[in-house]
């Protein structure tokens, strides 16, 4: 796997930003899912991405800002997980080849929840929040993975808004009509420590056969 992401750091506010992440799985280029989760976490920018046919592969996803390579984090590797099994469960096979996009809720990073949500009401720049250009860029399969962020006041217009698309726009049908009947469980908890749990094991299911009724 590897990582990039437009990447931003506030000198002034020590505020720092990352979005549009894609992790990248073998040699296409072609989008093969989408996750959309609360903020980015613990992994790091390494180099900015300056040059030559990777600069190319990743300006045809944006040219508006530049492009980082980054560390892989723990969710990362959950998110490998993820659709290691859904496309296992689809074709048979387990080995990703192409781009898996990360969107967020907000755009601030920090590992610490609590910490991001006070930074993030202090952010001034457009790029904390790019929940419309993110709909935008969404390809299925969508996994919503926001745990009880979503429902918070403060985000909870636009995880709905989100929420809408992939039902009616991109087939979620994995997903209950009633946003409220949702667990939108984070990857680190669906794959990770709650992955044995009955309630995981059917969300996995649901997701993998785009059903509320999985076998």
């Amino acid at each position: 796997m590897k990582v990039y992401a437009h990447y931003f750091k506030d000198e002034v506010s020590k505020n720092d930003y990352r979005w549009r992440t894609l992790l990248q799985f073998g040699t296409s280029w072609n989008i093969i899912g989408s996750v959309v989760m609360k903020n980015p976490g613990s992994a790091a920018p390494l180099k900015q991405v300056e040059e030559g046919c990777l600069l190319d592969n990743l300006s045809g996803f944006s040219k508006e800002y530049e492009w980082f390579e980054f560390s892989v984090d723990n969710t990362m590797r959950c998110i490998e997980s993820l659709f290691r099994s859904y496309y296992q469960h689809n074709v048979s096979d387990s080995e990703l080849n192409g781009v898996i996009q990360i969107f967020n809720l907000m755009n601030v990073r920090d590992p610490n929840l609590n910490q991001a949500i006070i930074r993030n009401k202090k952010s001034f720049y457009a790029f904390s929040v790019t929940i419309d250009k993110d709909i935008a860029n969404m390809v299925a399969p969508i996994y919503l993975g926001w745990g009880k962020l979503g429902f918070s006041s403060m985000f909870a217009d636009n995880a709905k808004l989100v929420f809408e698309k992939t039902v009616e726009k991109f087939d979620g049908q994995y997903l209950n009509a009633k946003f409220e009947n949702n667990l939108f469980y984070h990857p680190q908890y669906l794959m990770g420590r709650g992955k044995n749990k009955s309630q995981s094991r059917q969300l996995l299911n649901a997701f993998c056969q785009n059903s509320q009724s999985p076998k």
